[in-house]
């Protein structure tokens, strides 16, 4: 039971410390966009209109 208090606290500690929360954020949001964008590879963003 000792674990859970420990991971409570580090989470605990970044969440209250406001430049670790920006990190943990920036960090966060910096994957999620690698990830959209690896998820985006070969879509068309302007299809040609054919005419």
């Amino acid at each position: 039971m000792a674990k859970q208090g420990t991971l409570t606290n580090f989470v605990a500690s970044l969440y209250h410390d406001e430049f670790k929360w920006a990190l943990v954020k920036s960090i966060g949001l910096f994957a999620l966009g690698i990830r959209i964008a690896q998820e985006c590879i070969g879509m068309e963003l302007l299809p040609s209109q054919g005419g």
